[in-house]
């Protein structure tokens, strides 16, 4: 039994479902199996991995794990879940972390970084064998553009001149699941990427050829950032991707622009482009699309 986090979300649903459709016996962690709306037939478990005394029940069985959490809480959320896998006899976890990483130096400047990497010692400091996935930036997080763009033809970032080798979620979701599933990865550290860095201006002028529309890109202020931010996540993740946004404006954070090799590595083949999911997922920024994208 392989039993999959953040079985709702951008990246753990889509290794949910390539799991199931090769015929892995899954198992899906939610906080609220009654609104998860998963397929019929995926075995559901109500846990928290913010509240330890859930997590037996869900590790009952569990032979791998996919885990991944999000924001401030992810240190504390990971420890529990592998200290509760342990206990379980759980044979492998691999863990969603961040290039992030390497950038952090723990000193409060790039919270993102820091988060996860203590998230990755906690682990690493287990008895359970691992492999860490480390992405860079997701290139669906283009859809938060999809409204502007639409409307009026804009995107507004705070980023402006840093590069960053955005990836596919599919094709991360798709190396989880191949690292899941065969063998030889424990103890391995994967850095997955897209094929090209590009800056946000360059990102967008991809998205409106795929469009065919000239969109027009805007800088925003952090503040105005932040204040767009705190309408879906609490006040501290928000100020800590403020701080590390802010780094990344300060440094230039060389390393969201280089390329790796790691996702041809496991696939056997190129990163998708980001041209290829825009022309993949180009409904969602179409007028039509307004009322369900």
């Amino acid at each position: 039994m392989i039993l999959v986090t953040g079985a709702t979300g951008n990246i753990g649903g889509k290794v949910l479902a390539r799991l199931r459709a090769a015929g892995h016996p899954v198992r899906a962690l939610t906080r609220d199996p009654d609104r998860a709306q998963l397929p019929t037939g995926i075995e559901v478990v109500g846990a928290d991995l913010g509240r330890p005394e859930t997590l037996p029940a869900a590790l009952d069985g569990v032979r791998k794990v996919f885990l991944m959490s999000l924001g401030a809480d992810k240190t504390v959320h990971d420890a529990n879940l592998v200290a509760a896998a342990g206990k379980a006899g759980v044979q492998h976890i691999v863990q969603l972390s961040t290039l992030g990483v390497e950038t952090a130096a723990g000193e409060g400047r790039y919270p993102i970084g820091d988060w996860h990497r203590s998230a990755e010692e906690a682990l690493r400091a287990s008895a359970v064998p691992w492999t860490i996935l480390r992405p860079n930036g997701f290139m669906s997080m283009a859809f938060a553009w999809a409204p502007s763009i639409r409307a009026e033809g804009v995107v507004r970032a705070p980023v402006a001149d840093v590069p960053e080798a955005v990836v596919d979620p599919r094709d991360v979701a798709e190396a989880a699941a191949r690292v899941l599933t065969s063998p030889g990865h424990e103890g391995a550290v994967y850095s997955l990427t897209g094929p090209a860095g590009l800056t946000v201006p360059q990102q967008v002028e991809i998205v409106g050829q795929v469009l065919g529309r000239t969109l027009r890109f805007e800088t925003v202020t952090l503040e105005e950032q932040r204040e767009v931010m705190l309408r879906y996540f609490s006040a501290e993740t928000v100020d800590g991707v403020i701080r590390s946004i802010r780094y990344v404006i300060e440094s230039g954070d060389r390393l969201a622009g280089t390329v790796f090799d790691d996702v041809r590595r496991l696939l056997g083949r190129a990163p998708r482009s980001l041209r290829e999911w825009a022309e993949d997922h180009k409904d969602a920024f179409l007028a039509h699309s307004a009322a369900g994208a």
